[in-house]
Formats: structure tokens, sequence, C-alpha cells
């Protein structure tokens, strides 16, 4: 079906396009010309008329016409971006369309042979039924959901993680407002969010103390210490029956006075006192998450399942800690089994981290930074994948936010938000981002190479819970009021 023809000026990039019928930004178009045929993309509708230009200036006449009603003569345009040749290559075009070249619909067929051809369903394209698939084999290459509040990115989340356990992927998701874990999701393992003290490392538990390697006296006593608590420790679960709860109850006692022996030949007691006052600090911060029970964290880690760690009951600091434990256990245990075969994780592990504008945050060093950009970095060697999901990208450390080769942005309105992801990103277009604030809630672009060509899509909806929906606040007040009502001899309605 023909909806226009190319007008003007045009170039091996872009067309603008009079339309003769109605269509909106995201559609697929096709050209054809030169004896090619042209895959477009409309990225933005216009409309005025040759009457009431820019140019005029007197409200009288512009009164006046408008008294004309339906003859005022009214004109729609498009601007299409050229994204390749459909000749099976999707080579770029070699020459721009001429003027008064048609531009129609493109089919169903020639939408299916480029954006169905991947292993998992996404969603469709706005405006059509062609299904959208992405290439799973291309997350290794890291994903970055962005989007503003409210558009969809947790039923994104969902959604894809939950078509990858399907294919018996691993997915671990650090659920950082509760999310998921109570969710519809099938295929959930829920993990509880703790770390046993004998699988860090000295380097690991001085990090999580904020003991800098420059404070060479204090670094010196803390390493010292701990690995004497661990060989001792380790060597007493070879040989006898350890109580892991005594442990819990006493490791501020055994790691204090392992301080203590290590820090007798120090002259600087001030040091020593900075290190006991840091554990204490330390102990006193994350005693919720630090259990002695708790087995590795990698071996929890289910093939095949959805997995999720909520945090919602912690505060920034346990967060950062248990987040950074887990990326550095599972890069390292990867390396392992990349080497030994036998050893280590033996299945490639896709991590999303939720709220990344805090966890990978430019303005602050987390420890969860530092893995997350290891494994934005070595990851793909090691079959890592990582899954960043913002409502703030502008916030995010740029460094990160680059290496996430693919990208699904939802509907983003803030400028400067905008602007932050397209300076970030090599495989997006200014025309393109300009869109995201027309896009509908669930409607996404997707870049990267998880799409052969830049995909506009109504993301499927999640069928089932999740705890990141809208609250329906005249069902809750319903429910309270009849719950208050059904208690009233201890609960005074009104009072």
């Amino acid at each position: 079906m023909i909806i226009g023809y190319v007008v003007g000026s045009a170039t091996t990039q872009e067309a603008n396009v009079l339309l003769e019928k109605k269509v909106r930004s995201g559609y697929y178009v096709t050209l054809e010309y030169d004896d090619e045929k042209v895959l477009g993309l409309v990225t933005l509708i216009t409309t005025g008329s040759p009457l009431v230009d820019d140019s005029l200036n007197d409200i009288e006449l512009v009164q006046r016409i408008k008294q004309m009603g339906n003859k005022i003569p009214i004109y729609m345009k498009a601007k299409v971006k050229l994204l390749c040749k459909l000749d099976g290559k999707l080579s770029q075009p070699d020459l721009p369309p001429v003027a008064g070249t048609p531009v129609r619909l493109a089919t169903n067929e020639e939408l299916s042979t480029i954006f169905s051809e991947g292993t998992i369903r996404i969603g469709k394209l706005i405006g059509s039924d062609v299904e959208v698939r992405i290439r799973v084999n291309a997350l290794t290459r890291h994903l970055a959901i962005l989007a503003a509040t409210g558009s969809g990115k947790s039923n994104t989340v969902a959604i894809l993680s939950s078509r990858l356990s399907e294919v018996f992927g691993a997915v671990l998701i650090f659920d950082y407002h509760g999310e998921y874990y109570e969710s519809d999701i099938k295929n959930l393992n829920d993990i509880e969010p703790k770390i046993n003290p004998l699988n860090l490392t000295p380097d690991e538990f001085a990090t999580l103390l904020e003991i800098r390697e420059n404070a060479t006296i204090q670094y010196r006593i803390l390493r010292r210490a701990f690995k004497s608590f661990l060989e001792e420790t380790k060597e007493k679960l070879k040989n006898s029956n350890v109580n892991y709860n005594e442990l819990n109850i006493n490791f501020r006692n055994l790691i204090l006075k392992k301080v203590d022996e290590v820090s007798k030949n120090e002259k600087r007691k001030d040091s020593k006192d900075e290190v006991i006052n840091k554990i204490e600090d330390f102990l006193d911060r994350y005693s919720e998450i630090i259990d002695f029970t708790a087995g590795d964290v990698v071996d929890k880690i289910k093939i095949g399942k959805v997995n999720v760690i909520n945090l919602s009951s912690l505060d920034e600091d346990a967060i950062d800690a248990i987040v950074s434990h887990y990326l550095r256990k599972i890069l390292t245990s990867r390396k392992e089994n990349k080497m030994k075969r036998k050893l280590g994780l033996r299945f490639p592990v896709l991590v999303v981290i939720e709220e990344a504008h805090v966890l990978l945050s430019k303005d602050s060093n987390t420890l969860t930074k530092h893995w997350a950009g290891r494994i934005a970095r070595e990851g793909r060697k090691f079959g890592v994948g990582l899954i960043i999901v913002s409502q703030r990208p502008k916030g995010i450390d740029e460094n990160i936010l680059s290496q996430m080769t693919n990208k699904i942005i939802l509907k983003m309105v803030e400028p400067t938000d905008k602007k932050y992801v397209l300076e970030t990103s090599d495989n997006l277009s200014e025309d393109i981002v300009e869109g995201l604030s027309a896009l509908d809630t669930g409607e996404a672009v997707i870049v990267g190479n998880i799409v052969r060509m830049p995909a506009i899509v109504k993301i499927d909806k999640f069928e089932g819970k999740l705890a990141g929906s809208d609250p329906n606040l005249i069902e809750e007040w319903k429910r309270a009021k009849e719950e208050i009502e059904e208690h009233s001899d201890v609960l005074n309605w009104g009072e």
C-alpha cells in the first residue's frame, strides 16, 4: 500500500515523504528505486498548511482562513530513516531516492526476514503482527534497559528473563525493590542475600571495611588477621565438627583476637585501633547479611531458572556488598571453569542489576561498579553477560554504559537523559533518540547485536503478578476499610 512520495532532496540516510495516508512514527516502509528495494523507518511526522505557514503574522487573516473550515488544504510529511537494502545482506543504500519515489508500508514477509530470526520472542513490531525475536548469544556483549519511570522496565525484565529460562538460560536478578521475588515468573529460584565470610578474600574483606591499600599499616594488619582467621577456621572444618551458628555468634571476638595477635609488633597503636573500629562498624552495618551457614553463592545459581536475590530489606551499603560479592564470585568462577573444565561455574550467567544509577553511579566508587566494570570488559570471553536497568541513564558511569552494546530503550522524555544515552551509544542515531518521547508505555527501541536492524517494538505484556506494578489505590483503600471495619472492636474507623 502506497502511503506517499519522496519530496525535495534526499540522502542515502534520510528522505522526506509527502503522505497521502496517515502513519505514525515507528512504522517501517519500503522504497523501490535504482533497481533496489530499500527499507526505511518513519522517525518523525509533521503537519502543516501552505495557507497557514510560519510566515503568516496576520491574526485576522488566520481567522478568515479558519472560517473556510474543511476547505483549508492540509499536508502531512514524514521523515524516513533509510536503514538498508532488502538484498539479503542488508547493505547500505548506494544512492538516495529521487523526488517522486513511491513509499509504501513494508509487508510482513519483508519484515519477518529481518526481525523474526532470533532465538526468543520479545514482542511485535509496532503497527504489524511481525514478531521480534532477539539473538540470545549477543547478550554476552551486555544490555542496557532504560526508560522513564512507569514506562515498562519491570515488564521487559520479566518477559526477557522468563523466556531466557525457557531456553535453559541462567539469569540472576539483583532485585532492588523486591519486584520479582514473589512474582508469577515461572522457573523462579529465590536466593537469600547472605555472605559467608569464609568465601571472602582478604582483599575483599579489606575493601568491605573501606581500608584502602594506601592505608599501609591498617591494610597489613587487617589482611594478616583475616588470613590467619581463614586458615585457622578452615583447618578446624577439616578436622572437627564446627558449629556454624557459634561462628556467627563469635566472629566478632575471633577476628578482633586475630587483629590483636598480628599487631603486637606494630609501633603505631592508632592503626590497630582504627582497624578495630572499622571491623566493629562493618559488623554493625552488615550483621544481617553475614552468615557462616550460607554456602558458596555460585552453588545457589540454577540453570534454566530465573534466580532472584531479594534486596528490598537491605540498605545501600549492604546491597553493594551483596551484589559486588556475587559479581566477583561469578566472574572468577567462570574463569576457573574456562581453564579447568571440571571446576568453577559450569554454565554462562546473565546478571541483571536494577537501579543501575545507584550501584553504578558515575559520581561514586561502589564495590559493585568495580566488578560490573570488570564484567563489562571481560565477561564476554567467559560467558558472563551484564544487563543494567535504570530510569536515570545520566547517573550511570559512562564507561560502563558505553560498553552496553545492546540497548532496549522505552519511553524517555528527559532531554539530558536522551542526550547522555546518545553520547554513550555507537549504534543510536539522533533521529531515533528524539522519537523516544513519542513511545507509549511498553513500546521500545531495540538496537545492537541482538537485532539485525533497529527495531521499534511493542514488548509483550507479562501475564502475572509483579510487585513493581502501579498500585490500585481504590482497591487498596477499599480492602483496608473492610479490614478496619472487621476489627472495629480494636481499631476505631475514622479516628
